[in-house]
This record gives structure tokens, C-alpha cells and sequence, in this order.
């Protein structure tokens, strides 16, 4: 067998690791927020469905509509009141109160587009915020309505960088460059506490 040279070798393991840190990241970003995903209601059900299902119900005895009668009629059902009440706009891009709905931290990640390191951390920020049960909003900082707002409330912002914010709306904490996964996780259970 064919000894390889240094430098092949130290590209075979280069390339083997990007080709790692790709599949890694594609797994990752695939997952998808913990943001419910909307469910369309059933088709209302048609008329040949009571149709049948009274040819292929038995015969019911004198005794049995009496008892069907004697029923008392069901409740309806009380109103629920929503778990989180609304909440004032917080001066942050509108996708962040959005996440404040539902989840009293939210992990955001600002990137820009098409930016290797960028990618990577937003993916490690996502999975951070999965461990640690926050929010996770993923923000483009080259776009005017979400880079304004943040300009406006933090005054300058870096690429990749983090912010965890919590309810209602308060900036609890700011990393910038690459943030790690148990990092996030940690960051994200420090502030719900």
C-alpha cells in the first residue's frame, strides 16, 4: 500500500472534518424551532356518513331511546383563558415578541446570510436554546426592519453575536462572536431563573 504525503493526509482529514461540520450543521438547522406547527381541522363530515352509520347500526329496542332521552344535554364547554396574556411590544424586531408568547426566554441569534462562522453558531444557538427549554428566533442583520429596531435598543450590533432576552422584552444578556451550545443552554436557564 502506498504511502500518502503530509499533505494529502492533512487534507483528507480537513475535508473529512468540514464534511462532519456540514452534515452536523444541516441536521441541526433541519430540526426546526419548538414553535407549534399549525394543523388543518378535519373535512366536516358528509352526508352519506350518518347514512351508513345508521344501515349498519342494529335495530334499537323500545327500551333503548328511552334511556338516550333521559340524558341530560352536554356542557358546553367553559372559556379557557390563554395561558400567557398579551404582551406590550418591546421595542425589539416584531418576530422576538412573537417568541415572548409562548416562551419566557428566547435565545436570538443575529448572522449574516451566507456567513460560514455565522451559519455555524446560529445552529449551535438553536440547539442551545432546545437544551436549555428557551425560544429560538434566528435574525438577518442585513435586513433594514430587523437591524433597525436592534440598532435602536443596543446601539450597535456584531455578527455572529447572541442576545438572550426574556420577558417582556428585556435584553438579559449579550454575547458576541461564537457562542457554544452549553453556553447558550446555560445562558438561557441563568435568565428563566
Amino acid at each position: 500500500m502506498p504511502q500518502l504525503s503530509a499533505p494529502v493526509r492533512i487534507f483528507a482529514l480537513v475535508a473529512a472534518l468540514v464534511a462532519v461540520g456540514g452534515a452536523l450543521a444541516m441536521f441541526t438547522l433541519g430540526r426546526g424551532s419548538s414553535e407549534p406547527i399549525p394543523v388543518a381541522p378535519p373535512p366536516p363530515a358528509t352526508a352519506k356518513a350518518p347514512a351508513q352509520a345508521k344501515a349498519a347500526a342494529p335495530k334499537a329496542s323500545a327500551v333503548e331511546p328511552a334511556r338516550a332521552a333521559a340524558k341530560p344535554a352536554a356542557r358546553p364547554a367553559a372559556a379557557v383563558p390563554p395561558k400567557n396574556p398579551p404582551l406590550e411590544p418591546s421595542g425589539l424586531p416584531a418576530a422576538i415578541d412573537v417568541a415572548l408568547r409562548s416562551h419566557e426566554v428566547v435565545v436570538v441569534s443575529l448572522y449574516v446570510p451566507n456567513a460560514r462562522v455565522d451559519e455555524l453558531a446560529t445552529a449551535e444557538a438553536r440547539a442551545g436554546a432546545a437544551l436549555g427549554g428557551a425560544g429560538f428566533v434566528a435574525l438577518n442583520v442585513l435586513e433594514e426592519k430587523t437591524a433597525k429596531p436592534l440598532l435602536e435598543k443596543l446601539g450597535t450590533l456584531e455578527d455572529p453575536s447572541l442576545l438572550v432576552v426574556k420577558r417582556p422584552g428585556e435584553v438579559a444578556l449579550r454575547l458576541s462572536g461564537f457562542v457554544d451550545r452549553d453556553t447558550v443552554a446555560q445562558a438561557a436557564a441563568t435568565a428563566s431563573s
